[in-house]
């Protein structure tokens, strides 16, 4: 089979762009809830040396200075830029697996590799056809190939934005040439430090190494990775994960709050919040966690973080059940929680509800969309 991995370019920045066509080549920044931290940027923003996940007030300088365009997320109109894009790519694929909001594996029957090329082109033009959303892909034998050949997809200019991994070992082993260990799919910073320790530096390394002796070295996982840069997969393509165990719901504060009310209100929005969820999924909840915490990034202050769970007997996604439940956590909870700066509701155990079919969830799904448009 042949694998493909598709992934949105700058995928929220890209959203803003097609909700505003003026902002084409102007630098963007999409800041996280509550404008704290730079989750997305434009590659125009790249190149000004914006990185990821910098707070705002750290480069605000910089993007007042070079006219970057500022945004606050906006997750709900994201999520259905994103169910265009996979619905696109859903038309061309035979298999197709969505591995988060922006990226997604899709499985083709084998096929020589310029006809691959020539898909993953016909595949980027359809889905900026049908979304106005720019794509990359990356094709090969493996899905970890394809997530190496995607990334190098985006920065080789030459690529159009497709790159097929070559199918003969020569040619396979020339591109995993040059890629540092740590730039494969699944190696950590502690994985890394144990191959290296090994002689095994780069992805041509483990890919040549030994699958027994990296099992013993790194684990299955390490044997999984070295097989995969062999071009044998080890990862099918999952066209169905199941439905989700949980659902959570979190937002920060713009600032440290030790207000009881104010903090009862917010975790009774969370909670509400969650059992939309639930209903959207045709899902309901066993057990309702609630959780507080103050800004783990400010070491100059105390630090706190607080859980309470509150069972739900029988199951439900009823939101005024949730709401209730999660007002009893808090109440165990809040007698000791000072200057909270992010609240969280947890809803857990989350089994379909029985008397929802597939098709009814679906249906629950496009109901609720359409009552938000």
């Amino acid at each position: 089979m042949l694998r493909a991995l598709a992934d949105c370019n700058n995928f929220y920045a890209s959203c803003e762009r097609v909700l505003d066509p003026s902002l084409r080549d102007v630098p963007i920044v999409v800041l996280s809830n509550n404008d704290g931290c730079v989750i997305a940027r434009s590659a125009e923003a790249k190149a000004l040396g914006i990185a990821m996940g910098a707070p705002y007030f750290e480069v605000r300088r910089t993007c007042e200075a070079h006219g970057v365009r500022i945004f606050s997320s906006n997750f709900a109109v994201y999520g259905e830029f994103s169910e265009r894009v996979m619905a696109a790519l859903t038309e061309q694929a035979r298999d197709i697996e969505v591995y988060s909001v922006d990226e997604a594996f899709l499985g083709f029957p084998d096929m020589p590799a310029a006809e691959a090329r020539a898909l993953g082109l016909r595949i980027k033009e359809a889905v900026l056809r049908a979304t106005g959303i720019p794509v990359s892909l990356g094709m090969g034998a493996t899905k970890v190939l394809c997530k190496l050949a995607n990334e190098r997809a985006k920065s080789d200019r030459a690529s159009g934005g497709v790159l097929v991994v070559p199918y003969d070992d020569a040619g396979r082993e020339e591109f995993l040439r040059g890629v540092d260990s740590e730039d494969v799919w699944g190696v950590g910073p502690g994985l890394a430090a144990r191959l290296r320790a090994h002689r095994i530096v780069s992805a041509l390394d483990l890919a040549q190494a030994d699958p027994a002796f990296v099992r013993r070295v790194a684990g299955v996982v390490g044997e999984r990775l070295a097989l995969e840069l062999r071009g044998i997969s080890c990862h099918d393509i999952v066209e169905d994960a199941g439905p989700r165990q949980s659902v959570m719901v979190s937002r920060s504060f713009g600032r440290p709050v030790s207000d009881a009310a104010e903090l009862a209100e917010a975790v009774a929005a969370h909670a509400a919040r969650g059992a939309e969820k639930l209903r959207e999924d045709g899902l309901v909840a066993a057990t309702v966690v609630v959780m507080l915490r103050t800004n783990r990034h400010r070491l100059d202050q105390e630090q706190y973080f607080a859980d309470e769970a509150e069972p739900l007997d029988p199951p439900t996604d009823d939101a005024r059940a949730i709401c209730a439940a999660a007002g009893r956590a808090f109440a165990r909870i809040r007698a000791t929680a000072t200057c909270t700066r992010r609240p969280a509701c947890c809803c857990r155990g989350c089994p379909p509800r029985p008397s929802c079919s597939p098709a009814c969830r679906a249906s629950a799904r496009r109901s609720t969309r359409s009552a938000t448009a």
